[in-house]
């Protein structure tokens, strides 16, 4: 039987008897395999537009001696800061509440985790991003208490999604704008895209926005948006040489043998939705997913 690494810590509230406390989900094994330390002190320092040295030597204000190679490492996770070195990030990153930034959770908060699955925490982002849209209600930064809060970009969001699984329609024109923090968005993302489907799992998983790059060309082994037959997906981009009892089919008109293009599911337990593209017809390249 598989083991649930997933350990419930309590949390006591303020205000309430400690033996009444609230709970949630945290997995550290995972949070270090996934390296979130890394990856949300690199999101932090680009934020402030602070280079590894630069944040070095802001260190040193704090009587932390690291070298912009430590900080590098850091970020990669091949190692982490001692205590005293996390909290002078903090400080040099404006980061006025850490638990919250490193972990996503906050010991203020009186729920840390909705109960809820992998979908219903789906359509929880689903309806937080509409929150977001309607303009009503200002997401709230981590630097409120530091700073103005971060800038925001109008980005493209196309209301037909993007099949890890069968095709859905792509519609040109049919799209919202959605006002996201300038940080979110990867470098080079022009509009972005819904997945529907579980067979890009579980790097994509069904509703997420993929940020997608406009290319006509991807190399092979690179996950991009398609477009064939009419329908749209996200797949892993896989090119090869047919096989000899399929070299007939990759004929051009020219005589020439032609690749195999192999739309590619992670999931290989959704292998039956890999999607072979037949010679002959319509197919192109929507562009690169960049998140």
């Amino acid at each position: 039987m598989a083991q649930n690494n997933n350990h419930t810590i309590p949390f006591p509230g303020r205000g309430i008897d400690k033996h009444t406390s609230n709970t949630v989900s945290y997995n550290g094994a995972q949070q270090k395999q996934d390296n979130v330390l890394g990856t949300k002190i690199t999101e932090a320092r680009k934020s402030m537009k602070l280079s590894q040295k630069q944040l070095s030597e802001q260190l040193e204000d704090y009587k932390i001696s690291v070298t912009p190679g430590a900080i590098s490492k850091w970020e990669k996770g091949d190692s982490m800061p001692n205590p005293y070195q996390l909290f002078a990030l903090c400080y040099c990153l404006h980061i006025s509440d850490a638990i919250n930034y490193f972990t996503g959770f906050s010991p203020e908060a009186s729920d840390f985790t909705p109960d809820l699955s992998q979908k219903g925490l789906n359509l929880l982002q689903m309806f937080k991003e509409a929150l977001v849209s309607s303009g009503n209600f200002a997401p709230r930064s981590r630097r409120d208490s530091f700073s103005d809060p971060e800038p925001e970009v109008d980005m493209k969001i196309f209301l037909e999604p993007a099949a890890a699984g069968p095709g859905n329609p792509l519609v040109e024109g049919a799209f919202d704008m959605i006002k996201y923090p300038v940080s979110a968005i990867p470098d080079g993302a022009e509009f972005g895209i819904r997945i529907s489907g579980q067979s890009m799992s579980p790097r994509y998983v069904d509703s997420q926005i993929a940020w997608i790059e406009p290319s006509e060309e991807l190399y092979n082994g690179d996950v991009g948006v398609f477009y064939y037959d009419d329908n749209a997906y996200i797949k892993k981009y896989v090119v090869e040489q047919p096989k000899a009892d399929e070299i007939p089919d990759y004929i051009d008109e020219e005589g020439r043998v032609m690749p195999k293009v192999t739309l590619y599911s992670l999931n290989r337990e959704c292998a039956n939705l890999d999607v072979t593209v037949k010679p002959g017809h319509p197919f192109y390249i929507v562009g690169r997913v960049l998140n």
